[in-house]
């Protein structure tokens, strides 16, 4: 667990390392057009990865009423679906954009102003805390729980993987929330050098 958190960091790192070395071989800032776009870009990928996490707390609450193995098979399959082709990308997508924007506009990139630093350390956050929670639950427990012999409704591991995934989504839907109002308010300056 420890090495997957490890290697998601150096990932998102060397992504950081990456975008600032490119950004520093190119001189001229963004055009307001191409700024625009960006931000479009943007706004687009965080909205696919807030629902991506509102979808899988959407079919998590539904599943409390499942008793079937069948239901409940299908409900971890949606959630699964959901991470896989929703959350995941939205959050590299709205990372990687976020970062660009920074660091090619008049921003002054990652460090010069309080709030963009708070954006771009609390999407890392969010993004190992759900590859570690969600992805460990629906990719690893989850499978073993409906492989074994015992109905998931009478599997004590089910009803507390269940509880880690309602955790871990309620964070990160309260880190993106947090992170959107933050674009919007900008609250806080740009910082002394």
């Amino acid at each position: 667990m420890i090495a997957f958190i490890i290697r998601v960091a150096v990932i998102l790192l060397m992504l950081i390392l990456t975008m600032v070395f490119i950004a520093k071989k190119i001189p001229r800032k963004m055009r307001h057009k191409q700024k625009q776009w960006w931000v479009i870009a943007h706004i687009l990928f965080v909205i696919v990865y807030f629902c991506g996490i509102a979808g899988q707390l959407v079919v998590l609450f539904s599943m409390a009423s499942f008793s079937e193995k069948g239901s409940i098979h299908a409900g971890l399959k949606f959630i699964r679906y959901f991470d896989d082709y929703l959350t995941i990308p939205g959050a590299m997508g709205s990372f990687v954009t976020g970062v660009w924007i920074a660091l090619r506009t008049n921003w002054g990139g990652l460090t010069a102003y309080y709030w963009i630093m708070a954006k771009w350390i609390g999407n890392i956050f969010a993004i190992l805390l759900g590859s570690t929670i969600t992805g460990n639950v629906v990719h690893n427990l989850f499978p073993k729980i409906l492989s074994s012999d015992v109905e998931p409704s009478q599997n004590p591991l089910y009803f507390q993987s269940r509880q880690i995934l309602f955790l871990g989504m309620g964070i990160s839907l309260t880190i993106l929330t947090f992170l959107v109002v933050i674009s919007y308010l900008k609250p806080w300056g740009k910082r002394k050098k």
